[in-house]
C-alpha cells in the first residue's frame, strides 16, 4: 500500500529541488555534463528542468562557460521567511562596527536546508583579507555559523538536522562524528559563540554567533573570518565577545528580547 509520502510525491518537482540544492554548493556553477554526472538524470529531462528554472529567474546560464548558477531570487525567498530584507538592513551597521573593531572580514548567513548560505559580507580592513561570494554555502559541522545556529535549535529540530549531516572530513581538524559535534554544540551554548579552527580550510579561522528573531529562533549567524596567525587562541574570548555584541544588536533590531 502506498504511503502518504509516496502517494503525493511529484518526481519532476523532487528532481528539480535536488538540482537546486546541488547547484547551491558550487558558486562557480555547473555545466550540463557535470550535473548529469552528479544526478544520473537523462540529458533531455535535466536540460528542460534547468531551462525552466532559468526562465523563472532561479538559475542563470553563463553563455561563455555554459555553467548554470543560482541567482539571488532563492536568497530573497529565504530572507522573506525570516523577516524580509530587514535582516540585512539591520545587520550592515553592526557588521561595519565589528569590522572596524576587529579589522577582519565580517560575514552574515542563514540556514537553508542543511547548509549555511552566505548573504553578504563587510570586507576587512587589513591589506590581505579573506572574502566570500554571497550565495555560496558551507556545511554545518565544520563551520562557525553552522555550529552557532545548530547549537540554539530546539531539541526536536536539532535531532532532525543531525540526521542530515554526513560529517565529511576535510582535514585532521574536522569533526568526524556526531558525539564530537554535540560536544562542540554544548560548548557553543556555554560561551555564546562558535569556532571553526581550520576545520574546512586549514589555516583559516572563523568565530560566529547566532542571530535570533523576535520569537527566539536562531535564524542567521554573523561571523568573522581570517588567517590563523591573526586570530590566535589568546584572542578568541575577546573576539567572541565582540561578535556576540554584534549578533545581539542585530537580534534586538529584529525584535528579540534577550533574557
Amino acid at each position: 500500500m502506498q504511503t502518504e509520502k509516496t502517494k503525493y510525491n511529484i518526481p519532476i518537482l523532487a528532481k528539480g529541488m535536488e538540482l537546486l540544492e546541488i547547484v547551491s554548493q558550487y558558486p562557480q556553477g555547473l555545466t550540463l555534463a557535470e550535473l548529469i554526472a552528479k544526478t544520473d538524470t537523462p540529458k533531455t529531462s535535466l536540460y528542460r528542468i534547468l531551462c525552466s528554472f532559468a526562465e523563472q529567474g532561479y538559475l542563470v546560464k553563463d553563455e561563455v562557460t555554459a555553467r548554470f548558477s543560482l541567482t539571488h531570487k532563492i536568497f530573497g525567498m529565504a530572507m522573506s521567511s525570516i523577516g524580509g530584507p530587514s535582516l540585512l538592513e539591520y545587520a550592515y551597521d553592526p557588521m561595519r562596527r565589528l569590522r572596524d573593531r576587529l579589522s577582519e572580514t565580517v560575514v552574515v548567513g542563514t540556514l537553508t536546508e542543511d547548509r549555511i548560505v552566505i548573504l553578504d559580507q563587510i570586507i576587512g580592513s587589513h591589506h590581505f583579507c579573506f572574502t566570500v561570494k554571497p550565495g555560496m554555502s558551507v556545511c554545518l559541522h565544520a563551520s562557525a555559523p553552522g555550529k552557532a545556529i545548530t547549537a540554539f535549535m530546539d531539541e526536536h529540530e536539532r535531532s532532525l538536522m543531525l540526521k542530515k549531516i554526513a560529517y565529511t572530513r576535510y582535514n585532521d581538524n574536522t569533526i568526524a562524528c556526531e558525539s564530537d559535534f554535540l560536544a562542540q554544540l554544548d560548548l557553543v551554548r556555554q560561551t555564546g559563540y562558535a569556532l571553526d579552527l581550520g576545520e574546512e580550510l586549514a589555516g583559516v579561522r572563523c568565530i560566529g554567533a547566532p542571530i535570533f528573531n523576535r520569537y527566539g529562533k536562531a535564524v542567521a549567524a554573523v561571523w568573522i573570518t581570517g588567517p590563523e596567525g591573526r586570530i590566535p587562541d589568546e584572542t578568541i574570548p575577546s573576539h567572541g565577545g565582540a561578535i556576540i555584541d554584534c549578533a545581539d544588536e542585530i537580534s534586538q533590531k529584529l525584535g528579540y528580547m534577550k533574557m
